[in-house]
């Protein structure tokens, strides 16, 4: 009896950081958003968070930085584990049902110039739904993740993602084609 207390006080915790922590910080945020452990959230521009949102931070802080005039919005049912590090300058979407691996860092920008030449152009990244990426990966400005699709472990993601298929390596490329059919949504557990 008493484990089942303490799951249950866990979530209302976590509901509640959640509830705190979004809402005034938030454009638009769904119902039950939960937060374990230590997130950092600056937000200058637009966050739109979706419903049944989970960060799970309990072993590295996580951090959302969305600058002035950004958008960053995040879907349904998305997953988040921890060390995640998303810097949005331009425009970050993250689709419905999408699972965020522990060490992963999304930016649409480079922050700083090459050299004298180059600009510090903003582009915008699309995660589309039902997506995984795996512990440590990389995507970086101007690329799009197909639905369904699998970023593996460690990958660098500098180049669009086509649907429903596994990419690995640095830079990521096409491992092989995924069978997924329209109905199946991937868990996190």
């Amino acid at each position: 009896m008493s484990v089942q207390r303490q799951v249950n006080f866990g979530t209302v915790a976590a509901l509640a950081k959640g509830v705190m922590l979004f809402k005034p910080r938030s454009t638009s945020v769904g119902r039950l958003i939960r937060v374990k452990g230590k997130l950092h959230l600056r937000n200058k521009g637009s966050l739109v968070v979706g419903r049944n949102v989970s960060f799970r931070t309990l072993h590295t802080p996580s951090s959302i930085d969305v600058g002035r005039h950004a958008e960053l919005t995040i879907g349904d049912n998305c997953f988040f584990n921890y060390g995640l590090d998303i810097g949005c300058v331009k425009s970050i979407t993250i689709g419905s049902n999408t699972i965020i691996g522990p060490m992963v860092n999304i930016m649409d920008s480079n922050w700083h110039p090459v050299d004298m030449d180059s600009g510090n152009d903003s582009k915008a990244v699309v995660i589309e739904e039902n997506v995984w990426i795996g512990r440590g990966a990389v995507v970086l400005p101007g690329v799009r993740i197909g639905r369904n699709s699998v970023i593996a472990a460690g990958s660098i993601v500098n180049k669009d993602i086509p649907d429903n298929v596994l990419a690995a390596g640095v830079p990521a490329r096409i491992i092989r084609q995924l069978r997924i059919e329209d109905t199946w949504i991937r868990r996190d557990h």
